[in-house]
């Protein structure tokens, strides 16, 4: 393990021992390290080599090469920090970084990353998860954040774990539309993950050329859809925040929405009409059954869009407004995007 600076900090925090993020690469956490960053810290950033990790290069970063499921790794990078972010997951795996997946990732990698972090006296593990649903032990994104919550708690590790309503720069994009990737760097459907790639190459652009929203349930379907930036914001906040210390959070954005409100709102941005073409729940579920000896990522997708037609009636503002965190609604949001040069 090395870690190499991308720039020599300016101004450094009061407390000079940086703090790690795990997923740096990604959607998530690239935001997380650079919000972090922003506020002084001095950034850790874990990341596997064969990354695209370029844009992390930036003034109090520093890159940790390494992955879940290498321990060493993973041991000198939670060597010195004082918390740590998690934000990896195997949803959209990258198959040119070897071998991974949800067992070798969410199981024994969380398990090796929170036994670094007792040893090395980490004071605080922040976790990205998701909602409690009655099927989560059905889907194994759901499944495996369970167990990560469980050892977690368990650690002696203090923790901050963050349930998070979907995010809409991932739903709203993959019903059919890459206007929500537009100026993202790690966006998640630019993935190089075959099974991804080809899906959005059949639904990528069919709100936007044929005005057709691929809806995965019922259009009656509702969800607190919130903005990553705002989950980022919402990890950040809570770095030191005492009451946020072994708490368990839910978080969303600040509007419930159908997916046919959310329909009716690209209609809205677009000027155009825009129709829901709906599958029904059963087929998906059928197809994660299907995919599962084959492929447990995409048995997993099949799975979430089984799992999304359970309404996520996330409450978070009272949380938002204690940490001073304006939200991003979902027109506005849209609109932004919208406005950003078609990549």
């Amino acid at each position: 393990m090395r870690f190499m600076n991308a720039h020599s900090p300016a101004e450094a925090s009061s407390d000079r021992r940086p703090v790690l993020v795990v997923g740096a690469s990604g959607q998530l956490g690239s935001r997380v390290v650079k919000r972090l960053a922003q506020r002084g810290e001095t950034v850790r950033a874990f990341v596997r080599r064969t990354s695209q990790h370029q844009h992390l290069v930036q003034a109090r970063v520093e890159l940790a090469l390494g992955d879940l499921t290498d321990a060493a790794s993973i041991d000198a990078a939670c060597r010195g920090v004082r918390a740590v972010f998690a934000t990896a997951n195997s949803v959209a795996p990258n198959h040119q970084a070897g071998p991974g997946g949800f067992a070798a990732v969410e199981d024994r990698g969380y398990a090796e990353l929170i036994a670094a972090c007792r040893r090395h006296g980490v004071e605080q593990f922040v976790l990205i998860s998701v909602p409690v649903l009655p099927v989560d032990h059905k889907v194994p994104l759901f499944r495996y954040k369970r167990l990560i919550e469980q050892r977690l708690m368990a650690s002696g590790v203090p923790y901050t774990i963050l349930r998070a309503a979907p995010f809409m720069d991932d739903w709203f994009a993959l019903i059919g539309s890459r206007i929500p990737a537009r100026g993202d760097e790690a966006a998640l459907i630019r993935r190089p993950w075959p099974f991804l790639q080809r899906f959005i190459g059949v639904v990528g652009h069919m709100i936007e050329r044929r005005g057709i929203a691929m809806i995965p349930g019922s259009p009656a379907a509702r969800h607190a859809f919130i903005a990553i930036d705002d989950v980022a914001e919402f990890m950040v906040c809570c770095l030191g925040h005492a009451p946020a210390i072994n708490a368990v959070l839910d978080i969303g954005g600040p509007q419930v929405l159908s997916w046919q409100q959310v329909i009716d709102l690209y209609a809205r941005v677009l000027g155009r009409p825009v129709r829901a073409l709906s599958t029904p729940s059963v087929v998906f579920r059928a197809l994660q059954v299907l995919m599962r000896p084959f492929s447990e990522a995409a048995s997993n997708i099949m799975g979430l869009n089984w799992i999304i037609e359970r309404d996520t009636l996330t409450d978070s503002d009272a949380l938002a407004r204690t940490l001073g965190i304006e939200r991003l609604a979902a027109e506005p949001f849209l609109r932004a995007k919208v406005a950003l040069p078609a990549d």
